[in-house]
């Protein structure tokens, strides 16, 4: 008895809704009338554009190329641009930046070679993943092991061998 009160309920709650629905939607005619009035104010935007003509809107005329150019030059020269990433520093409010000094290698590409390859043969090289392990580390057996000095010292044991002379 109650499933049935509770879908009679729920019908006429639809059938109102639709009904409501239906009384305030408009006409079709009603829509392109409308549509035309927009179209004869200038009121519709057309496209992704933003104009209201349907053209890409005139660009202003304020400077030049030249001026615009210059005007990169000049922030360029002093560092008054944006640094490379999500900081929203410029470059020369970063602390490595100096506007006036030349940017120098520090090393040769030689040089840079040479040490790939050294790190390469003595397994220096990080692994790949995410380990953050080297390869010699990874796989110890792979590479030699590091040359160690053999020097003719005193044994780490000398004071108990003195110790142990003087007992006898």
């Amino acid at each position: 008895m109650q499933s049935r009160f509770t879908l009679t309920a729920l019908a006429l709650l639809i059938g109102a809704a639709c009904a409501a629905a239906q009384a305030q939607s408009k006409s079709r005619e009603q829509v392109r009338q409308e549509l035309a009035e927009a179209v004869r104010d200038g009121t519709l935007l057309h496209g992704e554009v933003g104009s209201r003509s349907g053209l890409p809107a005139a660009m202003p005329h304020g400077r030049t190329r030249a001026e615009v150019r210059a005007e990169l030059e000049d922030a360029q020269r002093s560092g008054d641009l944006l640094a490379a990433g999500e900081s929203g520093q410029k470059l020369n409010e970063l602390p490595s930046h100096d506007a006036h000094a030349p940017m120098l290698a520090g090393k040769t590409r030689a040089q840079v070679l040479a040490e790939l390859a050294e790190a390469r043969r003595t397994g220096e090289l990080l692994a790949a993943g995410e380990s953050s392990l080297t390869e010699r580390e990874l796989h110890p057996g792979w590479y030699q092991r590091a040359a160690v000095p053999m020097a003719a010292t005193t044994p780490a044991n000398a004071p108990m061998v003195e110790l142990a002379r003087a007992m006898r």
